[in-house]
C-alpha cells in the first residue's frame, strides 16, 4: 500500500513588513515534502500505480500479480509544481521565503506579489552597504547598524533607485514594472530578460544610473557616461567590443554614423551596437524623426520615435512598461510575453 510523508515547512522570516496575504501552502508543498516511501511501484490487487492508471501496461492486476509493467511507468507518485507558474515567475518560490501578515519579513526586505499564483514572498529592499549614516549619502536613507545597509526612512520614494529592481517610482510610490519574459525579443528597446533569481524573470532596464561598474554587475555590463552628458553622470551600458582585453563601456561619441548616432544594448542586453535607439541628452543627439525623452523617470533620456501613445508608464496597466518596442514603433505601452 501506497503513502506519502508531508514534511511542513516553517513559513519566511521574523520581522518586518508583509504587504501581500498569501494563501496557505498546498499539502506536499514543500522542498523535501511528497516522499513515496513505496518507491513507486504497486503491486498486488490492483495495480494502480502514480500516474499509470491501471497497471500501467500490463493492465491486469491478478490477485497478487505485479500489474503487468506495475505501475513504474506512471509518474512514480511524483506531484508536479505545488504552485501556478508565468512567464514571470517560471518556477515556485522557496516555501521558506514566503510572507504574510502572520510571516512578516525581515529587516531590510519587503512582501510582494511573485506572479506565481497569489503567492508573497520577501524581497531585499534598501541601499549599499554602510556603517554610518554618513555612507548612505541621502537624508532619506539611515543605515542600519543591525544588517549594515542604508535603509529608507522615510515614506514613498524619490526616483526608480529607490525601489526593488523591476519596480519604477511613479507618483512617489513605487509600481510593479516586471515586464515578464522568456527571452530578449519579449523585451523593448534598452531592456534586456533578467533572471534575479530562479522564480523571477522580467525585463530589466539597462541604462539606468550607476556609480561604477560594480552597479551593473547583476547586468553583466559596464558603467559610463553613455549619452556623453556634461555633468558626467553615469549609466549601466554594455561596451562595443565586450571581448577586447579591456573593455570600455559604449558611449555616443564612438557612434560617428549620423545615421546611428548612440548606444543601442543588443537583444541580449550585454553588447552595444550604434543605433537609433541609445541614451541622448537632447533632441539633437537623435535622428530626424526621433525625440529625446525620459520615459523611466529617472532622468536617463533615450531617443525613440516621435509620436506614440505613452511619455511615461502612468497610464499603462501594472507589469507593463512606456518604452520603444523591438520592432521600432513610437512608445507605447509594452506588457512582454504571456502570462
Amino acid at each position: 500500500m501506497r503513502f506519502f510523508a508531508c514534511v511542513l515547512l516553517a513559513a519566511a522570516a521574523s520581522a518586518g513588513c508583509g504587504e501581500t496575504a498569501a494563501p496557505t501552502l498546498p499539502p506536499c508543498a514543500e522542498r523535501d515534502a511528497c516522499v513515496d516511501l513505496d518507491g513507486g511501484v504497486d503491486g498486488g490487487s490492483g495495480g494502480v500505480g502514480g500516474s499509470g492508471g491501471m497497471g500501467g501496461d500490463g493492465g491486469i492486476a491478478g490477485a497478487g500479480g505485479t500489474g503487468g509493467v506495475g505501475g513504474s511507468g506512471g509518474s512514480g507518485g511524483v506531484d508536479g509544481p505545488w504552485c501556478t507558474t508565468s512567464a514571470l515567475c517560471p518556477a515556485c518560490p522557496n516555501p521558506d521565503a514566503l510572507c504574510d501578515t502572520d510571516n512578516p519579513c525581515a529587516v531590510g526586505e519587503v512582501c510582494l506579489l511573485t506572479g506565481c499564483g497569489d503567492f508573497s514572498r520577501c524581497f531585499v529592499t534598501g541601499g549599499g552597504a554602510c556603517t554610518d549614516n554618513g555612507d548612505c549619502g541621502n537624508p532619506a536613507y539611515e543605515c542600519n547598524l543591525s544588517i549594515e545597509r542604508c535603509l529608507r526612512i522615510e515614506p514613498g520614494c524619490d526616483d526608480s533607485n529607490d525601489c526593488v529592481a523591476g519596480f519604477a517610482c511613479e507618483n512617489d510610490v513605487c509600481v510593479d514594472r516586471r515586464v515578464p519574459c522568456e527571452t530578449g525579443s519579449d523585451c523593448p528597446h534598452g531592456f534586456t530578460c533578467f533572471y534575479p533569481s530562479a522564480d523571477q524573470r522580467f525585463c530589466r532596464r539597462i541604462t539606468h544610473p550607476c556609480g561604477d561598474d560594480l552597479d551593473c554587475l547583476t547586468l553583466g555590463v559596464l558603467c559610463g557616461n553613455a549619452d556623453a552628458s556634461a555633468d558626467g553622470s553615469k549609466e549601466c551600458m554594455p561596451s562595443l567590443m565586450p571581448n577586447a582585453s579591456d573593455p570600455v563601456s559604449c558611449d555616443k561619441i564612438q557612434c560617428t554614423d549620423l545615421a546611428a548616432p548612440v548606444c543601442e544594448s543588443s537583444v541580449e542586453g550585454t553588447v552595444a551596437v550604434c543605433g537609433r535607439f541609445g541614451p541622448c541628452t537632447t533632441v539633437n543627439d537623435c535622428v530626424t524623426g526621433f525625440q529625446c525623452l525620459d520615459l523611466w523617470g529617472d532622468g536617463r533620456a533615450e531617443c525613440v520615435r516621435e509620436g506614440g501613445s505613452c511619455v511615461d508608464s502612468s497610464p499603462c496597466s501594472t507589469r507593463n512598461v512606456c518604452a520603444s518596442p523591438r520592432t521600432g514603433e513610437p512608445p507605447s505601452c509594452v506588457g512582454g510575453a504571456a502570462m
